[in-house]
């Protein structure tokens, strides 16, 4: 029998070890227990040593929501695995040009075999979260144009050759700067919105805004958020609220942390309990920003999935 599981495919992660083994685990739509797998493959992959999620885009939905019954725990031969029509064009399944962490785009396709059963997860397009045992490029001073996705090369192209256009006569400096998309503008993956700014470079105000990048660079002037929140936030215990209650709080806090220029991408596995708890146990009481954000029309960003064990990237604080 052949499940083909694909369509149904909320969220999962593999990672390709160095001995020809793939585990990982899956989440369906409309299922809370994960399907957790273990595959042994023939040959060795030309992405070893690399850890992945994948997904279908956020506004996915299943036409179907009939879930197969298939064991919660596999153990199988490993078919195929397929990456194909990947953007940005860092790898494909038989060759790995550049091993850099980060967001990509991709037709997707895994196969095993179980027992008398095969599993087939065809996702396409699948989006993809990379990490790399041996990444390149971890921390460079200049990434090539071709590492960014397609979509967001063309926006900064056309922002850039506008300003050509703009100031292409002037042999004056100039600085550009493009500000972060808000919390809901994240949630639209596929379209990103840049907004670019230019700033000549003179005395006065252009100046000042080049010493304040490498303030923030430095960090030295950084204060802590609860510091800046005056008067101070009341924080009743999350017991003492009704939901209704508790959603105004949660509200109300990022309200306020968004007049400092702190917006936050919340993951589905963050209600509202476990985000107010993570906002005054964790955010506001040890991080710090400098406080003349909104001041120069810049962002400070969280995404709680960077503390969820759901998501599969927990860092403790």
């Amino acid at each position: 029998m052949i499940h083909h599981l694909g369509p149904l495919v909320r969220r999962g992660e593999m990672t390709i070890s160095t001995t020809n083994q793939l585990e990982g685990w899956l989440q369906l739509f409309g299922q809370d227990t994960l399907i957790r797998f273990e595959l042994e493959s023939q040959a060795p992959s030309a992405m070893d040593g690399c850890r992945f999620s994948f997904e279908h885009s956020a506004d996915y939905k299943p036409e179907s929501s009939e879930i197969p019954e298939i064991q919660s725990i596999q153990f199988g031969q490993l078919i195929a695995l397929r990456f194909s029509n990947v953007d940005p064009p860092m790898f494909n399944h038989h060759h790995v040009d550049l091993r850099i962490d980060g967001d990509y785009q991709s037709d997707f396709r895994l196969i095993w075999e179980n027992q008398d059963e095969i599993i087939d997860i065809t996702i396409q397009p699948a989006y993809l979260k990379m990490h790399w045992e041996d990444a390149q490029l971890r921390q460079p001073d200049h990434l090539p144009e071709e590492i960014f996705p397609s979509s967001i090369r063309e926006s900064i192209n056309q922002h850039i050759n506008q300003i050509d256009r703009t100031y292409g006569e002037d042999e004056d400096e100039f600085l550009i700067s493009v500000k972060m998309p808000t919390d809901s503008e994240l949630d639209d993956l596929v379209i990103p919105r840049l907004q670019t700014m230019v700033h000549k470079v003179e005395e006065g105000p252009k100046q000042r805004m080049i010493d304040f990048m490498k303030e923030i660079s430095e960090q030295n002037n950084n204060i802590l958020i609860s510091d800046l929140l005056e008067p101070p936030i009341q924080t009743p215990a999350p017991e003492n609220m009704s939901d209704e209650q508790l959603q105004d709080k949660v509200v109300e806090i990022l309200d306020r942390l968004s007049g400092l220029g702190i917006e936050f991408k919340r993951c589905e596995h963050f209600d509202n309990k476990l985000l107010y708890d993570w906002l005054i146990n964790k955010v506001i009481p040890w991080e710090r920003v400098h406080p003349e954000l909104q001041q120069y029309q810049m962002t400070r960003f969280f995404d709680t999935s960077l503390w969820c064990d759901h998501c599969g990237i927990f860092q403790d604080l």
